[in-house]
């Protein structure tokens, strides 16, 4: 691997009952390339070595002229560590005497023991240089410390590596991966602390491999009489652990609640790999908080003692779909587990074809419960698995006034049965039945106990009895707390006569329903008149009609200044009602290129700017593409339709004062978050696109030159997992639950 590995990230999320933004976290890397103008994080990098290195001594002679699109907004506008220093080498060292200079420094590195464990170096020419270290501690303090938009650093491990005591991770943000088939393991049976731990703010661990190679980390003695006291990774206070494809955790026999993985207080994101053949206090994962879940992961036949325990969630915790998920087999027990907990999520901003296929890859650890997927909110919440209890043979007349239950007397010795008048724990406000409109009813219902509630519609003067069969469990989705009020919005109330039925179920006891009769006289006379529907031509526009905001005036591109652009389609913001043959236009991403073919070329981030700046006044095309969408009656229906549309942005003339780059970086840390040089090394947080300045109306139209080189030769798969870690180091993933009001 010629240079340190890039991860670009990825949903949230607070899922789809909440959000999950992501940010990017990227390994160091110190690529020289050419052109300065682009987008940030959410650019489609794509590799490209076209450019001479005669161009590498560029930036001496005159400052850039291209903006760079800035990173997403959890990243600063701010220039990658390594080639903020390569600025500074240029500045200082003639160029004549550069080699030179670099001599002394690349000869230790010849002289150095091969351990196994390194750190890639990479210097101002991109020559890659492995600095060895004696262990993986020793690596990890070598490593810079870390802030919450700095990238992690990639310890390449080459040979198997025996643990004698913990390895702490804290202040940096660490992926140990595997160059070939590594094992890590603990060096004598008398080292039963956590193997490695995390800890703390801005701090991270990831576990992946390289180029085919395996991982295993295991946590089994030769003695099978000990047992460990620790985790095989322990992560709190915030710290992050990623476990990546390829990669085994097995074999720790614990008194730890994870013997696996143990997370109080931090993050798991578990985005391939497999752990098996733990045996904990609570089994293999323990997590208070969301565990992210992606591609294939599998965590099965991990023990409590001799009972199936693979992933335990407590409090709030759940599972969070980041990307899709396929072919995994993932077991767990919640702390709360009751009917109707939910268990599973999908990320804000993800989109995933099949939830129901996404929530059959998940199983729980007792045959107690099941998983029953909602496919419209995209969330899975337990089901028991035990037959539910018969609903209630009777309907109360304090729950449903409008009904009276009725009898029908017999000459029989047998006594009449009547319906047993016990307190109810659902209780209807009287009076607060009223239309809404024509085709909707609202009421009021208070609950004394925490159930679940829904309604249906049955002809009326059907039989109670036939309506108490009716009931089914899997339809009671809407929340109450016990000792509350809420809401009922009965919609599509048919034009027959009718009855409204509410059933509620408690978390123990026997399901009740309320019976509201909407086709008394005096209520159908309330029922207000249904709307008048009027028809219009279906809206079509033109992409033209869009509007491009933030770029009318000349821009002031000094160095590492960055500015947002408003992008609005044509009918993107029309208001219902909807009629079918309605068009609008979405935008998808802006270029410099009136055709880009190029990833590279394609900038999702609708935000601009240069890292070296743009010295002089000059005007530049830029190309807005948006997608069609039509509505088909019931939703917006995404067609194959891209077009683009063109406007321009200028650049002020700068003095050379104002190109002055002032890297703000600590002393000591290579300049992180310097001012940049426009290569787009390091984190990436400036993908490079060179621009022409506005063609004439001879040429008709500018060219654009692609130079985006990520130089990664990892799998692209790793690159966006690692992203969503990078994410949960800085802080939890919020699900913000919502009540579906019906």
């Amino acid at each position: 691997m010629r240079r340190k590995q890039l991860y670009a990230m990825i949903l949230a999320g607070a899922l789809a009952a909440g959000g999950v933004p992501v940010t990017a976290m990227a390994a160091d890397t110190a690529a020289e390339e050419a052109g300065d103008l682009g987008a940030g994080e959410n650019t489609e990098e794509s590799a490209a070595e076209e450019q001479p290195a005669e161009e590498n001594k560029e930036p001496t002679e005159a400052p850039a002229e291209q903006p760079a699109e800035a990173p997403a907004e959890s990243n600063p506008a701010e220039a990658p560590a390594e080639p903020a220093q390569e600025e500074k080498q240029e500045t200082e060292t003639p160029a004549e005497t550069t080699e030179e200079n670099k001599e002394p420094t690349e000869a230790p590195a010849e002289e150095q023991t091969d351990t196994g464990i390194a750190i890639n170096e990479v210097d101002a020419d991109g020559n890659v240089t492995p600095k060895y270290y004696n262990s993986l501690q020793e690596a990890i303090d070598a490593a810079k410390a870390a802030t919450a938009e700095s990238s992690a650093t990639v310890i390449e491990v080459s040979k198997p590596i025996a643990l004698s005591s913990t390895v702490n991770v804290s202040g940096r943000k660490i992926s140990i991966c595997a160059v070939g088939d590594i094992s890590i393991a603990r060096e004598t049976d008398s080292f039963t602390g956590d193997m490695f731990k995390v800890s703390g703010e801005n701090s991270s661990l990831s576990f992946e491999t390289k180029d085919g190679g395996s991982l295993t980390v295991s946590g089994a003695f030769t003695d099978a009489a000990v047992t460990a006291e620790g985790s095989i990774v322990n992560v709190s206070d915030s710290g992050s652990f990623g476990l990546f494809s390829n990669v085994v955790l097995s074999g720790n026999i614990s008194s730890a609640d994870g013997a696996a993985v143990n997370c109080t207080g931090g993050q798991i994101v578990l985005a391939g790999g497999t752990i098996t053949g733990n045996t904990g206090a609570k089994g293999a994962v323990y997590s208070d908080s969301a565990v992210c879940v992606q591609g294939t992961v599998a965590v099965k036949d991990n023990k409590i003692g001799d009972a199936q325990a693979n992933v335990y969630l407590d409090g709030t915790a759940e599972f969070v779909i980041t990307d899709e998920l396929t072919g995994s087999d993932i077991s767990f027990t919640h702390a709360g587990a009751a009917e109707g907990t939910e268990v599973l999520a999908v990320a804000e901003g993800v989109t995933v074809v099949d939830f129901k296929t996404v929530a059959e890859q998940f199983s729980y650890d007792t045959e107690e419960y099941i998983l029953n997927p909602d496919t419209e909110t995209n969330k899975a919440t337990l089901k028991k698995k035990a037959t539910e209890p018969s609903v209630s043979p009777s309907v109360s007349p304090s729950v449903s006034p409008s009904v009276k239950p009725t009898t029908t007397a017999k000459p029989t010795t047998k006594p009449t049965v009547t319906p047993t008048k016990t307190p109810s724990f659902l209780k209807y406000k009287s009076g607060s039945l009223k239309w809404t409109d024509h085709t909707t009813v609202s009421l009021q219902m208070s609950t004394t106990q925490h159930c679940k509630w829904y309604y249906f519609f049955v002809d009326a003067d059907t039989d109670t009895k036939v309506i108490q069969n009716m009931y089914d469990a899997s339809r009671a989705t809407n929340v109450a707390k016990a000792n509350t009020s809420f809401t009922v919005k009965a919609e599509n109330v048919p034009e027959a006569d009718t009855w409204l039925v509410v059933c509620a179920k408690p978390d123990s006891g026997k399901a009740k329903m309320s019976i509201f009769k909407l086709n008394t006289a005096s209520f159908k006379k309330k029922r207000p008149g249904a709307a008048t529907t009027s028809t219009r031509p279906a809206r079509t526009y033109a992409v033209t009609k869009s509007t491009i905001t933030g770029l009318e005036n000349p821009l002031k591109f000094t160095p590492g200044t960055f500015y947002e652009f408003s992008v609005t389609g044509a009918g993107q913001n029309d208001e219902k009602p909807y009629v079918s043959g309605d068009e609008r236009w979405i935008p998808m991403y802006w270029s410099l290129s009136e055709n880009p073919t190029k990833s590279g070329e394609k900038n999702t981030t609708f935000r601009i700017g240069s890292p070296k700046g743009i010295a002089d006044a000059k005007t530049y095309n830029i190309y807005v593409f948006f997608k069609k969408q039509i509505y088909n009656g019931s939703e917006w229906q995404d067609t194959d339709v891209i077009e683009s549309v063109k406007t321009q942005f200028s650049s002020q003339k700068l003095s050379p004062e104002d190109l002055t780059v002032t890297p703000t970086g600590a002393a000591g840390d290579n300049g992180s978050g310097g001012g940049g040089d426009g290569s787009g090394s390091g984190d990436k947080t400036d993908a490079e696109l060179t621009a022409t300045e506005a063609a004439s109306e001879k040429d008709g139209g500018s060219s654009s030159k692609s130079a985006v080189s990520t130089l990664d030769e990892s799998p692209i798969g790793a690159m966006v997992a690692l992203a969503a870690l990078s994410l949960l180091a800085g802080g939890y993933i919020l699900i913000r639950k919502r009540k579906k009001d019906i």
